[in-house]
């Protein structure tokens, strides 16, 4: 530690003039020699004041298992019962583009090196509360994180603590098209410097620094009342079974899958968010394909009752500071094992946030409240991951060992660390090596996921089949669809002991009850009944699932779009939106909620997984065409296209799983002229040639 009786003293210029240069080579040191750099953290955490100062140290965050207060204890926390207002306080270290700033204004002084670049260092400034400190500059100016330089140190009981990195990427925020970086500013990483007196940063430029550039010293806020509480978002609430005689009634279920051990989360009441701060209007949703993990780069010795007024100066920070809608992540989570919610929006749906710049729209970020160049995460965290990425992710289709995920414009894991996406260190070299371990705990944790593929086979075969229904009497026929030389035939009928003359639908509605067999469901005068599966295509006699869908069209089995582990409907009332009815197995449906706006077309074709995101997708049938709705889960539809292929001539078209075994769903379709089947191979870009069906299926209709 810099000892100075003077507060306000400046380290002379001779001694700051290599700092940009020693800070790139450093980082080209960590990249290729990490073990250097967790030496000299050793050395660093021992020469650095610990219980007030910036934190280096190197060891092991404590574990949240045992302890002397029970298990109950470390799950809780002491959280405010009413918002706090965190207080973000600005300090001009240059003039904006064009403006000249009155004498005195700017809170630094300013030389050139011969270089050509530029060194400020700030007045000493006063910190309030557990701080926080940032950086940052004007909108659209873009400065690469190799060219720019920020370190800080703090005064407390008369002396100097020595200068530490303040962390600067420039692959965080918002993506750049985006509502929400229309007036985001570019900046550094929040870094908590803790209870102390005062602050003071300089800046090392290799070209003129960038205009506009504040010194933000954040002040959590005190909340005038606390309570101990346990997590107040159970996303295991809403399993139960629903009273079978209520048709759209009970709370939407977050189940990822069906034995996956469901994560306790604090809600953003519970760190005390102020909801006035963010900016409403921009909130929005997209899809769910990864997740990212990052880390807070923030002191690592903090308290359990700390870790609230931590994530309100990551908040405040991110809204008043870098000028985001919200905080940028999703979730956060302590070296306690505590999971926090982040972004406000819903945490089991697809909220954008501002993580992982350029990948924002279709993946989800949980943050280590921490460093991680500098300690190891604790099993409690990771566990806490691997709990929080099982359920996330399968709540969106996505299996969490899935190697190959499509994100805004590349593949990726399912599971990835932030350096994946972009040059960064972040989540740290200790947390980025257990990417690994996490992907295993949320891959073990999705046990019973199945994925999101249709139906398939109602007789046990490999390649999916056809349901057919007589006209004369009404019974219902199953034919498996057989590979020849040419192409494909019917097989030999398989009777499934069914006559259906009166049902206005039949659906193949998958594996509706859970019990390994696949389901059907018919509509008859407005009441849904469910008649499951028994093996070898036999069926057991009907239950009731619920009333009022006689004004219901387009009404169709998805698959699981909700990531409960069950399969649901979706239809769309006359008048009204296009509506998901979650299934809740034999009991019947959840209650509805809406997935678009009113969709004009003839009939609703579920295609399974269409696109690379794992969430089901359906099909809408015009007089002239097919539009493909992308399914984002519990956020409903996001967007449309058109896929070119003519329709007219076909009397029937249904969804089914991979005929052709070419890993895509497919159509079946049948032309109304001849009584031909077709098969119309799907892939990702559109379809391919159709392939004949042989055998005769006049006199039938066809179930989908």
């Amino acid at each position: 530690m810099l000892a100075s009786p003077d507060p306000s003293a400046v380290e002379a210029p001779d001694a700051v003039d290599s700092t940009l240069a020693v800070r790139t080579a450093r980082r080209n040191r960590f990249v290729s020699g990490c073990q250097q750099l967790l030496a000299l953290g050793l050395v660093l955490a021992a020469l650095t004041p610990a219980a007030r100062t910036i934190t280096m140290d190197v060891r092991p965050a404590s574990p949240a298992g045992g302890g002397e207060h029970g298990a109950a204890y470390l799950q809780a926390a002491k959280v405010p019962t009413a918002p706090v207002d965190p207080k973000v306080t600005e300090y001009s270290l240059t003039a904006p583009a064009g403006a000249r700033l009155a004498p005195g204004a700017l809170r630094a002084s300013s030389r050139r090196t011969t270089t050509g670049g530029q060194q400020l260092t700030s007045d000493a400034v006063p910190v309030v509360g557990y701080g926080a400190v940032g950086v940052t500059w004007q909108h659209g100016v873009e400065v690469a994180d190799d060219a720019l330089a920020v370190d800080v140190r703090t005064f407390d009981d008369g002396a100097w603590s020595g200068w530490a990195e303040v962390p600067y990427h420039d692959d965080h925020g918002p993506d750049p098209d985006s509502v929400e970086a229309r007036n985001a500013r570019p900046g550094t990483e929040p870094l908590f410097v803790g209870e102390v007196d005062q602050v003071q940063v300089r800046v090392a430029t290799d070209a003129a620094a960038p205009a506009d550039m504040k010194l933000a010293v954040v002040d959590p806020g005190e909340a005038t009342s606390t309570a101990r509480e346990l997590p107040e978002i159970d996303t295991a609430e809403g399993d139960e079974a629903a009273d079978a005689t209520e048709s759209s009634e009970g709370d939407l279920s977050l189940r990822a899958a069906v034995a996956a051990p469901k994560p306790k989360i604090f809600s953003r009441a519970q760190w005390g968010a102020d909801e006035r701060m963010r900016d409403a209007p921009s909130l929005h949703y997209y899809e769910v394909h990864a997740g990212f993990v990052h880390h807070t780069v923030s002191s690592n010795d903090y308290s359990r009752d700390q870790v609230p007024g931590m994530i309100r100066s990551i908040y405040a920070y991110h809204v008043n500071g870098n000028g985001w809608s919200d905080i940028g992540y999703n979730f956060l989570v302590d070296r306690f094992g505590r999971i926090w919610e982040g972004r406000f929006g819903g945490i089991d749906r697809a909220v954008v946030g501002a993580h992982t710049l350029g990948y924002n729209d279709n993946a989800f970020a949980m943050s280590a409240i921490g460093n991680f160049e500098t300690a190891r995460p604790s099993r409690a965290m990771l566990r806490a991951y691997g709990r929080l990425f099982a359920w996330k992710l399968g709540l969106h289709g996505v299996s969490a060992g899935d190697g190959r995920q499509y994100v805004t414009s590349r593949y990726f894991k399912a599971i990835n660390g932030h350096r994946d996406a972009g040059s960064t260190a972040c989540p740290g070299i200790n947390l980025y090596r257990r990417i690994d371990r996490i992907r295993t705990l949320a891959s073990e944790t999705q046990q019973g996921w199945a994925g999101r593929e249709l139906e398939s086979s109602l007789v046990g075969t490999q390649r999916p089949d056809v349901v057919l229904r007589r006209a004369v009497d009404g019974k219902v026929f199953i034919r498996p669809i057989v590979p020849t030389d040419t192409g494909y035939r019917l097989g030999a009928k398989v009777s499934t002991g069914l006559a259906l003359p009166g049902a206005e639908l039949i659906l193949k509605a998958g594996d509706w009850d859970l019990d390994g067999y696949g389901d059907l469901v018919t509509k008859d005068a407005g009441v849904l009944w469910l008649l499951r599966g028994i093996g070898k295509g036999r069926f057991a006699a009907p239950t009731r699932l619920a009333t009022g869908f006689g004004r219901v069209t387009k009404l169709a089995a998805v698959g699981d779009f909700t990531g409960d582990g069950r399969p649901d409907l979706m239809g769309q009332p006359d008048g009204g939106s296009m509506m998901i009815y979650p299934g809740n197995g034999r009991t019947g449906l959840k209650k509805a909620f809406a997935a678009y706006s009113s969709i004009q077309g003839r009939k609703q074709i579920p295609i399974g997984r269409w696109d690379a995101d794992g969430a089901p997708d359906s099909l809408i049938r015009t007089r002239s065409e097919l539009i493909l709705y992308y399914g984002n889960g519990p956020g409903g539809f996001t967007k449309k296209k058109s896929l070119a292929l003519p329709v007219r001539g076909y009397d029937w078209m249904l969804g089914t799983a991979d005929v052709d075994l070419g890993g895509h769903s497919d159509l079946i379709a049948r032309t109304a002229a001849t009584g031909e089947l077709w098969v119309i191979p799907g892939s990702r870009d559109g379809f391919k040639a159709p392939v004949a069906i042989s055998g005769d299926t006049t006199g039938f209709d066809m179930i989908g």
